[in-house]
């Protein structure tokens, strides 16, 4: 392998490190409407969800903790409405807001 395909590969792996990781992608909204860390961790924890963190990904709400079947999960939530919309546990899709629409 070249330097130069070498010197591509890492460039492209440091920019897109600071991107969404691709798992689900929310609609985009006004930042000013989206719900707190502290209303969604007690609107989670109300529906019987335990929240150990979260962070904004994708435009989501991304939370890891138990959902109420006491399943370890990733979950993506609306920013603004709270709206669970995936949830995946290890890396496996057990809910996908977009499967319940159709």
């Amino acid at each position: 392998m070249t330097r130069s395909m070498i010197a591509l590969i890492l460039l492209s792996l440091s920019t897109t490190g600071a991107h969404a990781t691709g798992r689900f992608q929310c609609e985009a909204t006004d930042r000013a409407a989206w719900l707190g860390e502290t209303q969604v961790t007690e609107r989670l924890t109300a529906a019987g969800w335990q929240v150990s963190h979260m962070k904004e990904d994708g435009g989501c709400w991304e939370v890891y903790g138990t959902d109420p079947q006491n399943r370890r999960v990733e979950a993506y939530l609306h920013p603004v409405s709270g709206e669970v919309q995936l949830v995946s546990q290890r890396g496996t899709v057990v809910f996908d807001i977009r499967d319940a629409n159709e």
